[in-house]
């Protein structure tokens, strides 16, 4: 039953790394996006208040 364990563990964390890792790169994504948002934002709130 161990030798099964460590096979599933050198099979599985190379697939955990590499959703861990997408899931930042989506999470840094979505921070530049509302960033950008935000700028647009207080751009559109000057020229409106003009």
């Amino acid at each position: 039953m161990e030798y099964i364990e460590s096979l599933l563990w050198l099979a599985l964390w190379p697939i955990v790394i590499f959703l861990g890792y997408k899931f930042a790169k989506l999470n840094l994504r979505h921070y530049q996006k509302m960033e950008r948002l935000e700028e647009l934002e207080k751009i559109y709130a000057g020229e409106t208040a003009k």
